[in-house]
């Protein structure tokens, strides 16, 4: 039987389930000295960071449940060094130092973050699939090589070796940092701001008004809130992943373009990009897709069932970055949105970068680069 619906939560306890519910009372006239706003995993990691670092009162306040949006539908694979070959530097650069900080939790979190540790190989007729020149931590791997990792291909592939990515299972991770959150409200709406100068001093909800020392909107898209002057264009992608039923084909980790290798013998496949579909709903024919792509690689797996099926929808800006930004024309107020793919491994870093803006007053070396300006207009 095939479960309409990501796994992670299926792998979540019975607690880890409940945090992601979790609601304090107290939000109708409360007066944080942080108020951040989102529930997603850089919604959750900015408050763990804001609140790790001693900056007061932090509440986060969430439509619905934690981890309910593009969070709980990603991947949570943390692979920086492939996008090296796609994205800018100082874009790589941040993914490189967030896969560091996620390290660095599960060092130091009680019972850690979740973090699995593994290696990263993708695949290519021959080594000018990817580039003419690897970096030197690329090992590039010959036919017999990569047969030896991925025996029963279809095809003779060559392949570029990267050791110590990592994933996490995206709703795990966002249980964990929230159970170290001081307040947490889940089922609280953002309807409105009031802005006196150059500062909101009130934002409304559904649950009655907040009164913020600092607002941080971490909601994936640019908020749209009455009374928030903020134009930032940006749009959504919707993409279907699956994971097979329970496999005697082992992967070496992550291996591109078949598949993760996750827990009990399953594989974690998918991440499409369906430009056109604005409906929630998954298609049959996109899971049949995948499906059949990985047989086509990886004959072994033909006729592999299908144990979950899920679409989710990735924020994204025009040019494929995030922001990370103060809100423009306002003091107390920042927003980070549009983190596409890369939401779940960017989230330590872009909540480090707020928390110490925020500390500070001081933006980062490369500011410009996360601009909510950068697109023209306010």
């Amino acid at each position: 039987m095939t479960v309409t619906g990501a796994i992670w939560r299926d792998q979540l306890s019975g607690d880890e389930r409940a945090v992601l519910g979790r609601a304090d009372d107290g939000v109708p006239g409360s007066r944080p000295d942080v108020l951040v706003v989102g529930g997603g995993i850089v919604g959750v990691s900015t408050a763990f960071a804001c609140a790790d670092a001693g900056l007061g009162d932090v509440l986060l306040i969430e439509t619905g449940r934690l981890g309910a949006g593009a969070t709980g539908g990603a991947t949570g694979l943390l692979i920086p060094e492939p996008h090296q070959w796609s994205d800018p530097a100082p874009f790589v650069d941040l993914e490189r130092a967030s896969l560091q900080q996620w390290r660095d939790l599960q060092q130091t979190l009680p019972g850690g973050v979740g973090l699995v540790e593994l290696d990263w190989l993708g695949l290519a007729p021959h080594a000018s699939g990817f580039a003419a020149h690897q970096p030197r931590y690329v090992e590039w791997l010959n036919p017999g090589q990569v047969a030896e990792l991925v025996p029963g291909l279809a095809r003779p592939m060559e392949g570029a070796l990267i050791r110590r990515q990592a994933r996490v299972n995206p709703l795990r991770a966002v249980a964990r940092l929230a159970t170290r959150l001081p307040a947490v409200a889940t089922g609280v709406a953002a309807t409105s701001v009031d802005i006196r100068g150059d500062r909101i001093v009130g934002v409304g909800t559904s649950s009655g008004t907040i009164t913020p020392g600092v607002v941080v909107f971490a909601t994936g898209r640019p908020p749209v809130l009455d009374g928030l002057p903020l134009h930032i264009p940006s749009d959504r992608v919707k993409g279907h992943l699956l994971v097979t039923e329970r496999t005697e084909v082992t992967l070496p980790g992550i291996v591109a373009p078949v598949g993760t290798q996750i827990e009990n013998g399953q594989l974690l496949a998918g991440g499409t990009f369906d430009a056109d579909d604005e409906t929630p709903a998954v298609q049959p024919d996109v899971i049949n897709a995948i499906a059949a792509s990985l047989a086509a690689v990886l004959p072994p797996l033909r006729g592999i069932g299908v144990a979950y099926q899920w679409c989710c929808f990735r924020p994204r800006h025009p040019d494929r970055r995030p922001v990370i930004d103060r809100v423009p024309g306002l003091g107390n107020a920042w927003l980070t949105s549009g983190h596409f793919r890369t939401g779940i491994l960017n989230a330590p870093a872009t909540a480090a970068v707020l928390t110490s803006w925020i500390a500070t007053g001081v933006p980062p070396a490369d500011a410009r680069t996360w601009s909510a300006t950068r697109f023209g207009g306010r």
